[in-house]
């Protein structure tokens, strides 16, 4: 679901308790292990940009979450995705335990 939130910060407020415990630590970790990202709000969700061609997302939909990761990180990690609903570039889960933040880790290190 896009928001309306017009900052990242705004936008976390906004969630559900459930929502904010799983995407929050996810965002504390992109701050922390990409702090030279920009993130915005773009498309109704927090957008981070690493440079004019790579980016990351995140957002939570009605019935499950969704991280959004360049492409080629995506591609060379689907071993790691396995069992979750994978694009090209979004990873959708429903619960936290589904996408680790440990293989969050491992996609935001790809992209430093």
């Amino acid at each position: 679901m896009q928001s309306t939130a017009p900052t990242i910060a705004a936008y976390l407020a906004s969630l559900p308790d459930h929502a904010h415990a799983v995407l929050e630590p996810i965002d504390a970790l992109i701050r922390r292990m990409l702090p030279s990202a920009t993130g915005s709000m773009k498309y109704g969700m927090p957008t981070f940009e690493l440079g004019k061609d790579r980016y990351l997302a995140y957002n939570a939909q009605k019935n499950y979450f969704s991280l959004y990761v360049d492409p080629t990180v995506v591609a060379r990690h689907k071993s790691l995705l396995k069992g979750l609903d994978v694009g090209k570039s979004c990873i959708r889960f429903r619960r936290a335990d589904q996408l680790p933040l440990e293989t969050v880790e491992v996609l935001l290190a790809d992209l430093r």
